[in-house]
């Protein structure tokens, strides 16, 4: 399968990259797409939902041990398969249960173009009428060639203009960002 492209690319993007796109191919070649798919999006949920509790895991001063201990403590009420238990089992050996979030959402990313669907996220300041977003997601469909489904987050900080991002990939045209461009041009 092709790997999504990124713009720049970081550490924890490579990471990402290498150990979602081996759960996908693993996920693919057991045909277990659609249940890996349900367990990825319930793990990371929980990630999101407890960011704290999750940082306190994934501290380098715990044991793999204890990292994976605690996982399989959320096997019981997650109830993933083998194939995910085995998995953490090994970010957790390889010392990369830190990057766990970006890899699950990597995944989930790789799914969704072997469906030929890109989800992507519009943060803007004020909520959007559903027809814009539509005729958006129309246009990233004619330039990309794939289906966008867009997921609207309002974000008042942004004062005006959007965020854009699909991925890895990220349009920023918010009247934050310019501001920050135009005080960091003033300093020359």
């Amino acid at each position: 399968m092709g790997q999504p492209v990124s713009m720049v690319e970081t550490k924890q993007d490579e990471i990402a990259k290498r150990y979602g796109g081996v759960l996908f191919d693993l996920a693919q070649k057991e045909k277990s797409l659609k249940r890996i798919s349900t367990e990825a999006t319930l793990l990371l949920q929980c990630l999101i939902d407890e960011p704290q509790a999750w940082s306190q895991v994934v501290n380098p001063t715990v044991s793999s041990q204890a990292q994976y201990k605690v996982l399989k403590g959320l096997e019981t009420s997650l109830k993933w398969g083998a194939l995910m238990d085995s998995f953490l089992r090994v970010l957790c050996l390889n010392r990369r249960l830190y990057h766990l979030e970006a890899i699950l959402k990597y995944y989930i990313l790789c799914t969704q173009l072997d469906k030929g669907i890109l989800e992507g996220v519009l943060e803007t300041a004020t909520k959007l009428p559903q027809k814009e977003i539509t005729s958006l997601q129309d246009a990233l469909k004619r330039e990309l060639g794939k289906d966008i489904s867009l997921r609207q987050e309002l974000k008042e900080n942004l004062i005006g203009g959007v965020v854009l991002r699909i991925g890895s990939f990220m349009i920023d045209t918010s009247l934050k960002a310019q501001l920050t461009k135009l005080r960091q041009a003033m300093k020359g």
